[in-house]
Formats: C-alpha cells, structure tokens, sequence
C-alpha cells in the first residue's frame, strides 16, 4: 500500500544553498526508485519541477505578516505545514533540517540535522531572534523525532551532545552528488563557458557560500601568498552570493564588498574573482575546468563542494577540520585553516607536482563512487518504510 510522504522543501526555492541541494539530489534519487509511494513537497514558492506523477509539488505561502522574520519562517515551518500534514493525510513526514512541524509526532517522521553550526560559532546566534527561533527549533525537534539521520560520523558526535540526543541512535546516511557532476563537457559547451565567464587564465574555484566560518579572508591572504611568492599566474574564482529569499542573519555572512576591499588591500583585486550564483550546469563546467579546488572551512557538517569536485576530478586543498578528512580521504592535501603559508603551498603542490596532482584526481574518481546517489536513496526509503510500521503499530485513535 502506498505511504504518503511529506517533505519540507523550504530550501528548494533556494537550491544553490546546501541544504537545497540535498533536498532535490535526494528527491531525485527517490523518484528513480520509488513508483509506488506518493509524494507530497512543500514549499512557501513555485520552484521548477520535473519529477513523476507521485511526486506532487505544493506551494503554500507564508502568512503576509513579519515578512523574511524568523517569526515568520517559524509559523511557516511549525503552524502551516502541520495544517497540511492533517490536510493532505500525511503518514511519514521528513523534516530536511532541523525542524520538525506540529502534528509530526502523531505519525512516521524522520529529521535530517545536518551540523551543530549555530552552536559551535557564537556569532552564528549573535541576532537574538535567530538565537530563539534555533533553541526553540532544537527543542522541538528533540522532543518530536522518531528518528534522526544526519550526513557525516563527524556531525553525528557533534551535534549529538548539544541536542541531548545519544549516538547511537543517530543513522548516518552521506549526501548524493547532481548527476551534473558525472557528465564530461563537451568542448562546444567549454568554449561557451569560457565566453560567458571571461575566462582568460588557469583558476583556483573556491564554492560553498559566504558564511564566516568558511574563512574567506584566509583563503584570499593564503592566495595572496600563492601569487607573491610562488609565482601563481592563474585567478581565484570564489562562487557564491547572500540569499535573499529568506530569512537570515546578517553577522554570519562577509559582505562581498568588504572581501573585495581585502584583495585590493592586498594588491590582487584584479585577480580573485566573485561570480554569484551560477546554475548546476555551470558549477560543473567550473568544476571540470578548476586547476584545483579549495575550502579552508573551520566547520563542515559534510562538504558537498568537495564531493563535487572529486566527482569531477578535480584534486582539492581542504581544511583538516570536522568532516573534510572523513568525507573525502584520499582526494585531497589537508592543511591547518589558519596557516596561510601551509595553504599556499599545498596550493603550490596541486598545481605544480604532477605526481601528487595525478594521484589526487585518480583518488577522487574512485572516492566519488562511494557516495552512489541510489544507494543513499534506497537506504532513506528503508528509513520511511521504518517509521511508517512503527506508525501503524502504535496508532491510537
């Protein structure tokens, strides 16, 4: 019998951001799999959507009051998809970050918590509103999950002690790349890139957003370093914008602004490139054609850039902070995030040792297979199947 399945598809409307990209690689993965259940998607706006019939997207905006206020996400996330649980008789409901609606705990429910991030940088939660929405969320999730995946072994220890909840009980299941990722580009759609991008020297690509704690200012002084002192005559090109879609809070981003003063500062403005946002199809080109990847992160609750490049074959300079070693061993040189003169010549060994260079793209090919989109998928299924026996077993009228 088919299981009706909701998920919280807040973040679809901004893919480009981490947790959109998991919620529509898993989706993606799920609707090559599973013909049978039935899928009900929410989200507060029309997102683009070629899934199958069983996959039914459903907008529901958000009330006209406190617009982009973390009041408003809430009552959103809490009041409004708890209405449509009861509406659209959801049996197993899938919370993609942490948060779980009320009514969840009367049925299945699965919550994916991906990192302990707000609890780990206190400038994360400097903006009392953001302060209280994520205890509350926290706590409420504590309360009203059945059970509870989370991306990394890294992750799971993390956030395990700041949400009471023991490890054992916490399942890992990795995240899966966009297909995108696998295709080779063709040298028509190089040649457009390469047009569009004003592409002119061989790059270093630094992707995975703007957040202060993925040390931005490092990577432009270790850059610097690269270029002054090893003689780099390529560009750094760091992809990524502040959503505005949303509500945020304005102390945990750079402002691009303020980056750009940094490199100029530094006498290399007219090296280090910021792009914005770019589409899946374009992020892949970058990938394809990057001389190497590079993320200084001080925290990751997985990495998923990293796994794109490695799928990409592209060989990465990465932080030997949380999860970086676990999720990607062998694909990349680790270096300590405060060491601008280590991250410089790590740089310089990617670019230069054709030894090292080779054997790091020749690890990463093989890497990549082991976070196979379906297989993750499967596993996720398994998990809703799970919670939806424990459901039926224990439904009380």
């Amino acid at each position: 019998m088919a299981i009706k399945i909701g998920i919280n598809g807040y973040y679809l409307t901004t893919q480009h951001a981490g947790i959109g990209q998991y919620t529509i690689n898993l989706l993606r993965a799920l609707s090559e799999i599973d013909k049978e259940n039935k899928y009900y998607v929410f989200s507060p706006s029309e997102v683009e959507w070629d899934l199958p019939e069983n996959f039914k997207p459903i907008v529901i905006k958000p009330l006209p009051v406190f617009s982009r206020t973390f009041l408003n996400r809430f009552i959103w996330e809490e009041y409004q998809l708890g209405y449509a649980i009861s509406k659209y008789k959801i049996e197993v409901f899938h919370g993609m970050y942490q948060s779980l609606p009320a009514g969840s705990e009367k049925i299945g429910n699965v919550v994916t918590i991906h990192d302990a991030i707000p609890w780990r940088f206190p400038f994360e939660r400097k903006q009392l509103t953001y302060r209280l929405y994520s205890d509350i969320r926290k706590d409420l999730v504590k309360s009203r999950a059945k059970k509870v995946i989370t991306v990394s072994e890294t992750s799971k220890l993390d956030f395990a002690h700041i949400y009471g909840i023991k490890p054992e009980t916490i399942e890992v299941t990795y995240e899966s790349v966009d297909p995108a990722f696998l295709k080779t580009p063709s040298e028509l759609e190089i040649n457009e890139f390469i047009k569009k991008f004003k592409i002119r020297n061989d790059f270093i690509l630094y992707t995975g957003g703007l957040k202060r704690h993925k040390n931005l200012r490092m990577l432009i002084k270790s850059f610097d370093i690269l270029v002054k002192e090893y003689g780099f005559k390529g560009d750094l090109y760091i992809l990524g914008a502040i959503r505005k879609t949303m509500a945020i809070s304005p102390y945990i981003y750079y402002q691009v602004e303020d980056l750009e003063k940094y490199a100029k500062m530094k006498k290399i403005g007219d090296r280090v490139k910021f792009i914005g946002f770019v589409t899946r199809q374009e992020m892949s080109l970058f990938m394809h054609l990057a001389k190497c990847f590079v993320s200084i992160s001080l925290y990751e609750g997985f990495g998923l850039p990293a796994v794109e490049a490695m799928t990409s074959g592209c060989p990465s300079v990465l932080s030997n902070l949380a999860a970086y070693p676990e999720v990607a061993k062998g694909t990349a040189i680790f270096v300590y995030p405060y060491g601008p003169h280590r991250i410089a010549d790590a740089l310089n060994k990617v670019l230069t040792d054709t030894k090292i260079r080779e054997q790091l793209i020749k690890n990463s090919y093989n890497r990549a297979k082991f976070f196979d989109r379906i297989k993750i998928a499967q596993r996720v299924l398994q998990i809703y199947k799970e919670v939806y026996d424990d459901y039926k077993i224990n439904y009380q009228p």
